[in-house]
């Protein structure tokens, strides 16, 4: 559905989706907001989404602490999820290079819609305390930006592509549905202070046929503990079996 063009050559559009609707105004032909109403009581009520010359914006009614940024440095996208005006999870897009990492960092690379993108993850997650913002906290996640966009206004044309698809909303907060859209891991890796690989697992995916077998590595303590070689479905079930076993190990 298409408003009304006003003398300031603005217009809206609105569209229905599962569990919700999209809401877009244009002024001057380009998208300047956007507006995700959400129908599910559960999901929170609405989610704004602006753009200025520097940052896209994206907050959620229901949240009233909590902030999502996407910058660019470099033209790579950061994004940023604030809490109470403070850095609470930042993930940067990087080029991946396994023999120039980035120093002390946790790194992942990632493969979807058949582009690789990478990235590095810092979390500060003790300053949520006992108000964790789940909902906001998915968004930041489960939202799809396509990782090679390099300018604002086509990252911000990006988000509101996801959301005029009918199931945006379910791609973001309905668990297991969610879980099918989910970029498949290719590497996570934890690196030392002179950019050397201390502990991860990575796939070096050569073999761009993701049925083919490509080989990985697993490291603990900056050594090699188990070589293999695998295809990218398998690979995820290594990956997972991985981050369980790091996790109870922490």
């Amino acid at each position: 559905m298409v408003f009304g063009q006003n003398e300031n050559s603005s217009t809206s559009t609105e569209k229905n989706i599962e569990s919700g609707s999209t809401y877009k105004k244009y002024k001057n032909g380009k998208l300047d907001s956007i507006i995700v109403t959400m129908a599910a009581v559960n999901y929170g009520n609405a989610l704004l989404f602006s753009k200025s010359n520097d940052e896209i914006r994206i907050t959620n009614v229901a949240d009233k602490n909590s902030v999502i940024t996407i910058v660019l440095k470099n033209k790579k996208q950061i994004r940023t999820l604030f809490y109470k005006q403070q850095p609470a999870v930042i993930v940067e897009n990087i080029d991946f290079d396994i023999e120039n990492l980035p120093k002390s960092s946790v790194i992942s690379s990632l493969i979807s819609d058949n582009m690789v993108f990478s990235n590095t993850y810092i979390s500060n997650d003790k300053i949520f305390g006992d108000d964790f913002p789940d909902k906001t906290f998915k968004l930041f996640h489960g939202l799809r930006v396509r990782p090679d966009l390099d300018n604002l206004d086509a990252i911000f044309e990006n988000i509101g592509d996801f959301f005029s698809e009918e199931d945006a909303l379910l791609k973001i907060f309905y668990g297991r549905y969610a879980e099918k859209f989910a970029p498949q891991v290719l590497a996570f890796l934890k690196t030392d202070a002179s950019g050397k690989i201390k502990d991860g697992i990575f796939m070096d995916f050569k073999n761009k046929n993701i049925n083919e077998k490509n080989n990985y590595n697993i490291y603990k303590n900056g050594k090699i503990i188990k070589s293999g070689a695998e295809n990218l479905s398998k690979f995820q079930n290594i990956y997972m079996e991985y981050r369980e076993k790091a996790d109870l190990n922490q």
